[in-house]
């Protein structure tokens, strides 16, 4: 029997594949799975935004992550479980995923997040199975 761990760019093929399921499921119109510091480690916008640039957004986003964090352990410790931002027509929600990852979620009026929200849990521990 063959037990050989996936390759690098099969993990990443694999997880490209959850990305977009998870943009499917919720008819979102991106998904971008980004390190801490900012760092984007895969995405799948498809096109949402002509002028979009991800590496200065997936910044932002952990920024503001950051700050997230920091006031959480200022009101007493407490730790958040996500960041809605809403932006003229678009929404944007950042989940935090383990201490070094966080997702973030761009929705308009026709997405669906619940059925994500619902079982982030399960998609947060396949992403960083491969990750």
């Amino acid at each position: 029997m063959n037990n050989k761990e996936p390759t690098k760019e099969q993990k990443l093929e694999m997880l490209n594949q959850i990305l977009n399921e998870l943009k499917q499921k919720g008819k979102l119109k991106g998904v971008i799975f980004s390190y801490r510091e900012g760092g984007i480690i895969a995405e799948n916008l498809s096109g949402s935004y002509p002028e979009f640039n991800s590496d200065e957004y997936s910044s932002m986003c952990a920024s503001v992550l950051e700050s997230a964090l920091g006031l959480g352990k200022t009101i007493g410790g407490k730790k958040f479980n996500k960041i809605i931002a809403e932006l003229d027509k678009d929404t944007i929600i950042l989940i935090e995923c383990d201490e070094k990852t966080f997702l973030s979620f761009i929705l308009n009026d026709i997405s669906k997040i619940n059925p994500i929200l619902d079982e982030i849990e399960k998609y947060i521990r396949k992403i960083i199975f491969l990750y």
